[in-house]
């Protein structure tokens, strides 16, 4: 961190007299304060944070000052001593209009070093998230994700007390070890217990869960809520008719991975409008969603859902309202990678024998390329960008109705341009968030709008050290009164 990185911030939170994502702000005055909690919380986020020392929250973000940077830094130090693993901070100091202030920038640990946390408090209790501009205890279901990523642990390959092969469907273990065999010589001689044991669909003789989730006669026998629940509603939000109704169709969707794929994909084009296109006396039905765009969607969700004991009682969920299609899943994005990370083949899996075992039985490929998929399917149709929101353990993907370049709100819509993206930027907006919501591609909108206009001083990055990261943000410059 230098100096300047530490004024970008400085005027950043002055401006927008706020805090964010990744800049806390303390007084000071009667000497260093407890960091603890947000040492933790930046420290699990990939691209850290600064804190920043001398200006005052609580009075109005009034430039305060530092008595002695010196002894503050000291002090910061000492406490990020007490941090598991140890933290090691990075500082810079300014003078803001005739106050000394100091900023601490905290690296973003690896996934493998995470959660951060005070060693006296403990994990359950010293370990944070950031939300916004707040330190969150971290879930017992967000502590036992990084856990089981750091152990291995894979929650497609557990086996439940209760399953017995018996339960495995017979025509579908028959069809699914021909297909395995295909292609695969290291299997082509082996019978089909062993084609089942080394692809991960049973352990012991006894079904995984991913075993059973692929060729179970009936999965929910086993585990009731690994379904989908799929509702139709009238308008944009889910509320309740007159009638009492709250939904004009709801249905939950049970059975295997690809036949709740099949139940959803029936569902969505019974709830969606098709356009009907004659040309050269042919006719063209045109779906309101593209059914590969709406496929992959649902698939991923099945596929990289959270399997675990805090997550296998809750489904995944699908909702269509009048101007898009959401499809939710309880487990956010895995390994401590952010939405900018979507689509590449580094990603880590969650579920990699469920993801084989679909593979083999070409419900899906094992490649990375649902997310370009899913962004090219709607691009060819016409229609704005998908959007993909990770909130913490959870992950949503909204697929709109509206044409590209177009901004569906109750009550219009809205072109991209100079003036009104700046506008949008009121608030610290990701590359990923501005695409999505002028419905254009990440890479044009930073290239053509983004990157000129914070190079011209009209948008100003959060993280000037670090154009390029993944939790970059811009935000419109104003000018102090």
């Amino acid at each position: 961190m230098d100096e300047r990185a530490l004024n970008d911030a400085i005027e950043l939170v002055l401006l927008r007299r706020c805090e964010t994502q990744s800049i806390e702000v303390k007084a000071a005055r009667g000497g260093t304060p407890r960091l603890y909690d947000t040492l933790s919380s930046f420290s699990n986020q990939a691209d850290g944070g600064i804190v920043i020392f001398g200006i005052d929250e609580d009075a109005g973000y009034e430039v305060c000052g530092v008595f002695d940077p010196q002894r503050l830094q000291k002090d910061v130090v000492e406490q990020c001593k007490e941090m598991q693993p140890e933290l090691h901070p990075s500082f810079a100091t300014t003078v803001w209009k005739g106050a000394i202030l100091v900023g601490a920038f905290l690296e973003g640990l690896p996934a493998g070093m995470r959660p951060a946390y005070r060693r006296t408090a403990g994990i359950t209790k010293g370990s944070y998230v950031r939300a916004g501009d707040q330190d969150l205890h971290m879930t017992q279901a967000e502590l036992y994700s990084i856990e089981s990523f750091k152990d291995g642990v894979r929650s497609d390959v557990s086996v439940s007390p209760q399953a017995t092969h018996e339960m495995m469907d017979e025509e579908r273990v028959n069809a699914f070890v021909r297909d395995a065999k295909e292609g695969r010589p290291r299997l082509s001689h082996r019978d089909a217990s062993e084609v089942l044991s080394l692809t991960g669909a049973e352990r012991g003789g006894v079904p995984t869960l991913a075993g059973l989730m692929c060729l179970g006669d009936y999965p929910q026998q086993v585990y009731p809520n690994l379904c989908m629940t799929a509702v139709a509603v009238a308008g944009t939000e889910i509320t309740q008719a007159e009638d009492g109704t709250r939904f004009l169709d709801s249905k939950r969707l049970e059975g295997t991975v690809d036949q709740i794929i099949e139940d959803a994909m029936a569902f969505v084009r019974r709830n969606t409008r098709t356009k009907v296109v004659v040309e050269e006396g042919r006719r063209r039905d045109i779906p309101e969603y593209p059914e590969n765009a709406v496929r992959e969607v649902v698939t991923n969700s099945l596929m990289h859902r959270d399997y675990g004991p805090y997550s296998d009682g809750t489904p995944c969920r699908l909702a269509i309202y009048s101007d898009r299609l959401e499809c939710w899943n309880p487990g956010g994005i895995y390994g401590g990678q952010s939405v900018d990370d979507l689509g590449h083949e580094n990603m880590p899996t969650r579920n990699p024998t469920l993801v084989s075992l679909l593979e083999i039985m070409r419900v899906a490929e094992n490649r990375h390329s649902g997310i370009p998929v899913i962004r090219d399917e709607m691009r060819r149709a016409g229609l704005r960008q998908p959007v993909f929101v990770d909130s913490r353990d959870t992950f949503t993907v909204r697929l709109y109705s509206l044409p590209e370049g177009r901004h569906g709100s109750i009550g219009g819509t809205e072109e991209l341009s100079r003036e009104a993206l700046i506008a949008f930027c009121d608030v610290p907006r990701s590359r990923q968030e501005v695409a999505d919501h002028f419905g254009v591609n990440v890479s044009y909108v930073a290239h053509a709008y983004l990157n000129p206009l914070a190079d011209a001083g009209e948008l100003v990055r959060t993280l000037p050290d670090r154009p390029r990261s993944k939790n970059q943000r811009f935000v419109a410059r104003r000018r102090q009164q």
